[in-house]
């Protein structure tokens, strides 16, 4: 009898055992599709956000849209997959592409230094000016101290009162030697662009992108924002709720950094392609450029989600960040500007694309995409 006893509860403690160590079981697409659009709406609503908009792809397919809340406070207008949002810093994204797509055609050189497209540009000293590279300043490797002169931009100076002031600058490590997020510099691509193109950075990326890949609602700048009937106005906290505001030219000005609008829509066609299934508009040959990583940061992912793999790190390439776990990539970035908060991101290993926005800097973007991506990864 003591040996059964015994048997029976080696038993009971081999399932006790395998309960509390075996992995979760993933969700089918259906399911998750069903809890991320709960979790949306559940975020949205604790944090009280006026309204935002998401958008999931699969491959070749949109596979769900939704949204919530209203374009304004103001109003009762309701968000829906087609209202435009600012983009802020997700902009990089599409300066990158049109950086390589301007490369393949012969217009530019990525390793030819920045001051050879902007000749009014002048660092410190003339090595400095002759070694920067629109490479460089692409993968935010530029070497100068992070977020360079925003000060001035949030004071409402114009590019063109501050470029003179960039001389003043002296590097904090060899330039292309250290991760430093910039915008003033990242906007100088806009017009290295247009001096190597002809065309200025709003209608490249209309000619070259935008109307190439469907994406109706996009534009670049503030006049097309305010110009479109179904947009998403800003907000920032007021007590215990918010308030709505109009948006800000300042950031606008650096088109290249933070100057681009869309809509859920419009992103979930631009994720498609990044996913590989636009090859007439984005060939192979360019996503693969685009997905290099090419300057690592000191720190590691944050989001738990990561601890599940053995070996993480993170990255800035040509206009997107990436982070590597266990041989494979998520390519991603984010972005807040006056009162916009968007989120996109791609998996090439599962084919799953993300497209988050929000029209308040509440930070629910940067939880939802961890839950979603704790799902599928």
């Amino acid at each position: 009898m003591g040996f059964f006893c015994k048997q029976r509860w080696l038993l009971i403690l081999l399932c006790c055992s395998y309960q509390l160590h075996a992995t979760p079981a993933k969700l089918t697409e259906q399911q998750l599709l069903a809890a991320f659009d709960q979790e949306f709406t559940q975020k949205l609503s604790h944090a009280k956000v006026p309204g935002g908009a998401y958008a999931i792809v699969k491959n070749d397919q949109i596979v769900k849209m939704g949204s919530y809340g209203v374009r304004a406070v103001v109003d009762n207008a309701r968000i829906d997959a087609d209202t435009v949002f600012r983009l802020a810093s997700v902009s990089k994204t599409f300066t990158g592409m049109s950086l390589v797509q301007a490369e393949a055609q012969q217009q530019l050189e990525l390793l030819k230094p920045l001051t050879h497209y902007v000749p009014g540009l002048k660092l410190r000293t003339q090595s400095l000016s002759q070694s920067l590279t629109l490479k460089q300043v692409l993968s935010q490797s530029s070497g100068f101290v992070p977020h360079a002169f925003e000060n001035l931009i949030e004071a409402d100076q114009t590019p063109a009162q501050i470029i003179p002031r960039l001389k003043e600058l002296s590097p904090i490590c060899k330039v292309g030697t250290c991760y430093s997020y910039q915008n003033v510099f990242f906007g100088l691509l806009g017009d290295a662009l247009e001096r190597a193109t002809g065309l200025p950075y709003a209608d490249l990326l209309s000619q070259r992108l935008f109307t190439p890949l469907g994406m109706q609602t996009a534009s670049v700048g503030l006049t097309p924002l305010l110009a479109s009937r179904n947009k998403a106005m800003p907000h920032r906290r007021s007590g215990q709720g918010w308030r709505m505001m109009n948006p800000k030219a300042n950031f606008y000005r650096l088109g290249a950094a933070a100057g681009v609008n869309a809509s859920a829509r419009d992103l979930a066609i631009y994720l498609q392609a990044m996913l590989g299934q636009q090859p007439n508009v984005v060939p192979g040959s360019l996503l693969a450029q685009l997905q290099q990583p090419l300057t690592r940061l000191p720190r590691k992912p944050r989001w738990p989600l990561w601890q599940q793999f053995k070996q993480v790190s993170e990255w800035y390439g040509l206009g997107w960040r990436m982070v590597q776990y266990d041989g494979q990539f998520l390519y991603y970035h984010a972005g807040v500007v006056d009162g916009y908060r968007p989120y996109i991101a791609y998996s090439p290993q599962t084919g799953y694309g993300l497209v988050l926005l929000t029209n308040a800097e509440a930070d629910v973007t940067g939880p939802l995409a961890s839950w979603f991506w704790q799902q599928v990864l």
